[in-house]
């Protein structure tokens, strides 16, 4: 983001088209993280039940980090529920049988970023093939989150994060 985007402190809606939340190249030093705002960040069992811990921890923290109630933060959980199930479901858990959920703020958006322990071998769907009724994540990304990507750590690591706009009204500390 260069100088003359520089944001004024005032809460508004995402402005479209809404820039990169790409951070940059992830550092060794931060084992792949992005540079914003830690928020709060917690280790998951990768079982089916980490969906319904990490969507209650991302709702309580981002309410709280910035006084928004349950009915603004639905886009958020959705898209935390679809993030993380895609981690248990599809990805390797790391070493010690879990994955990491970290929230950060990152200048005027909220982003999610799920670390499992890389991707499972697998056999590839031929594309001619139609989508799974259970695929349906990547539309969700696309239509409600303001930007979306993946990032690999040295170690086989895979990042997913998501990014959503803080909205109108939410109180930034």
């Amino acid at each position: 983001m260069n100088a003359s985007n520089a944001w004024s402190g005032v809460p508004v809606l995402v402005p479209a088209p809404a820039p990169s939340l790409e951070v940059g190249i992830p550092s060794a030093l931060n084992n792949g993280k992005s540079s914003g705002r830690l928020i709060g960040e917690i280790d998951l069992a990768a079982t089916p039940p980490a969906v319904r811990l990490a969507r209650s921890y991302v709702r309580e923290l981002v309410g709280q980090h910035f006084g928004a109630d349950r009915s603004e933060l639905g886009d958020l959980e959705l898209l935390t529920s679809e993030a993380v199930t895609n981690a248990v479901l599809h990805a390797r858990p790391r070493k010690d049988g879990t994955i990491t959920l970290s929230v950060l703020h990152v200048d005027r958006y909220v982003r999610v970023e799920v670390t499992d322990g890389g991707a499972s071998p697998g056999r590839p769907r031929p594309p001619e093939d139609p989508l799974p009724a259970h695929g349906r994540g990547l539309v969700l990304m696309k239509a409600l989150a303001t930007d979306f990507g993946t990032c690999r750590g040295k170690n086989g690591a895979s990042t997913f994060w998501f990014g959503v706009g803080v909205r109108e009204g939410w109180r930034l500390p």
